[in-house]
This record gives structure tokens, sequence and C-alpha cells, in this order.
């Protein structure tokens, strides 16, 4: 009986010593020196790319992200890409609130939808910096910790228009080539519901108000070229034999307009576009195109590198909730080759 009694006493010992000994372990670990993180973790949310635009843009911020130190630490980053799938993105953010990044880079899918974004940020206190694809500004409100880079949407339409106007009124019989006394043109517009392309197209109209037009068209292409092109094809002959310009939300369904009238092999309209391009670029100094509208993408990278910063430090008071790269008009200077 005592012996039974005795064993059972060596185990409990046993049990407190174990407990002690994880005990003591644990405040050993706890009392030593922490291995310090060298880096600063940021996530980059992106709404597709395979958008002409947004791979430059990427490739742009990656490079800037890459030289980067904040805090004295080097910035590490992690690229998401939602392929223009809104169910994809809204899987990757919740996978980037739970991976606990010190910033995140945030180009929506969907800009209607960000208010639950930023309110999940907001939850997982996570600064945000939504950027190239605008939302409505009561969302930028939700947090304090959010901000926008980007360019004014509605200032690049009104920057189009002005190119037309311009061209009007130095060869307006050259440019109405069908004698009508109309300038015919067609618009191409990004997605019905989204801020950047009702916009710009605004911006357009507002100022093409002063001017002759008469719409032939009007199809929307989603930003995308071959849509575009597609699209495109799909109006009446009347309409494409006789339209004297193509006015488009980007660049990339500017070229899906191109690729049409070359395939047919047909005159081409005065095209304009919208982010300059690299492509766009060289076939408007070729003179193939006519203009497009530099939304100034190194100056929004910038920014955003500048505004990273400013966050981590904890010294955004000078920092505006919107921020725009101001847009520049290209066309090829008379008499360059």
């Amino acid at each position: 009986m005592k012996h039974g009694k005795k064993c059972k006493i060596d185990k409990y010992t046993l049990i407190l010593i174990v407990l002690l000994l994880l005990l003591t372990g644990l405040v050993i670990a706890w009392k030593l020196p922490q291995k310090e993180d060298r880096y600063i973790h940021v996530g980059i949310a992106v709404y597709d790319r395979s958008d002409t635009f947004m791979e430059s843009y990427i490739r742009e911020l990656g490079d800037k992200i890459g030289q980067t130190r904040i805090l004295g630490k080097k910035v590490s980053y992690e690229i998401y890409d939602a392929e223009g799938i809104g169910s994809r993105q809204e899987k990757q953010l919740q996978e980037m609130y739970a991976q606990d990044y010190d910033v995140m880079l945030v180009n929506l899918v969907e800009p209607a939808s960000a208010a639950s974004v930023l309110t999940d940020a907001k939850d997982a206190d996570i600064p945000v910096i939504l950027f190239n694809r605008e939302i409505d500004e009561k969302d930028l409100k939700i947090s304090k910790n959010v901000w926008y880079v980007g360019t004014d949407a509605r200032e690049a339409g009104v920057m189009q228009g002005e190119l037309l106007k311009d061209l009007w009124k130095k060869q307006s019989r050259i440019l109405d080539w069908n004698g009508n006394g109309m300038l015919d043109y067609v618009l191409v517009e990004g997605e019905e519901s989204h801020f950047d392309a009702i916009r710009r197209t605004s911006g357009f109209l507002e100022t093409g108000a002063e001017l002759p037009l008469n719409q032939k068209g009007n199809i929307l292409a989603e930003w995308k070229r071959e849509l575009a092109y597609e699209k495109f094809a799909a109006l009446d002959d009347e309409a494409v034999q006789n339209v004297e310009a193509v006015i488009c939300n980007n660049d990339d369904m500017a070229l899906g307009v191109y690729d049409y009238y070359k395939e047919k092999n047909l005159k081409l309209p005065v095209i304009i576009g919208i982010n300059n391009s690299e492509e766009m670029h060289q076939k408007i100094m070729s003179g193939e195109m006519y203009g497009t509208i530099d939304n100034k993408m190194e100056d929004q990278v910038m920014e955003i590198c500048r505004l990273m910063q400013a966050i981590l430090k904890k010294d955004t008071g000078s920092y505006q909730k919107v921020w725009y790269s101001t847009p520049k008009a290209i066309v090829k200077a008379e008499g360059t080759e």
C-alpha cells in the first residue's frame, strides 16, 4: 500500500518537473534576442497582367520597389494576378490579409467593390494604396489608412477632345474626307460602369461638344485589343467606311481598331488612345496613328514609393487622399521623321 502511494507521488513529481522545464525553456526563449526581420513586406494585387499597360506598370513598380529601402530595410513584394476575374481577386485579397503585409498595393478588378475590400483591410490593420483604377470618393473615407494614386481620367478625356479640336481647326477639309460637313466618329469605351471609362468619355464629350460630331457607333471593349477588333468588325460597313475618327478609352483598344483597318486594307481614320504604350507611341511616331494621352505611369510609380515610405514612417500628414499624375498629349510633331 505504501509502495503504491510512493509511485503515485513519483508520477506527480515527474509531471511537475517536466512542466517546470517547459516553463523555464519558454522564459529563456522569450528573453533571448529575437531575430529582426530585415524586410518590409508588400503585397501587390493586380487586376490583369495581360493588360499591356498594366504589365508595363507592374514591371516599373517592381523595379522601383526593388531599389527602395524603408527604415533601413529592403522591400520584399509578392504579386497576385487576378486575370480580370473579380472572384479570383477576392480570394487573393483574403489571403493577403492573412499574410499581415506592412502595406498592400491594390489595383481592383471591380472598383465598385472597394467598400468591402477597404473594410476588410481596416479590420486587418493593413494600410492600402489603391492605384490606376479609381474608386468612388466616398469609399476613401472608410479608413484613414487608404490612399489612391492614378491620373485624372476626366482630364485625359478632355485632352483627347482638345487634340481632335486642334486637328479639325487646322485640317477640317482633309479630316472631313466624305464632305458631309460633320466629323464622323466611333467611340470605343472600356467598361460600362467603370469610373475611369465614364470619366474619360465624359471629358471627351464635354470638350468635343464644340465640334460638329456625328457618332457612327459606340462600343464597349473592356480595355482589350482583341475585343475592340471584334466589336469594330461587327459595325455596319457604312459606319466603318465613313468614320473619320475613332476615340478610344485606352491604347490597347485603339490598337485593336488599327488592326482591323490594316487587315481589311482600309484607309485609317484618326485614332486617339490613352496610356502612351510602347507600341502606340511607335505607331504615332511613324505616322500610322494620330495621338494618345500619356498618363505618366512613371510619376505614379514614384509617388507610390514615396507614399509607402511616409506610411511606414508614420508621416502621412501632408499627403492627400488622392494623387493624380499630370497627363500629357502625345502626337508626332510636324516635320519630324
